[in-house]
């Protein structure tokens, strides 16, 4: 049973290095200094609100 649950688990989880690839490419499309510093600050807090809706209910990050 324990194996099932681990295999399921591994199936969602991220590697390191691709989330930190991903980190890295939101980082550096960011628009200038400030947005640069709110993008860092969002991901230093635990990826919280990375994701927001925007106009017409489309997700941004």
């Amino acid at each position: 049973m324990f194996s099932i649950l681990k295999s399921i688990k591994s199936l969602f989880s991220v590697s390191p290095s691709v989330e930190q690839d991903r980190d890295e490419q939101y980082l550096a499309e960011s628009s200038d200094i400030y947005d640069l510093e709110r993008r860092m600050r969002q991901i230093d807090s635990g990826r919280h609100n990375l994701y927001a809706i925007g106009s017409y209910g489309i997700l941004m990050r």
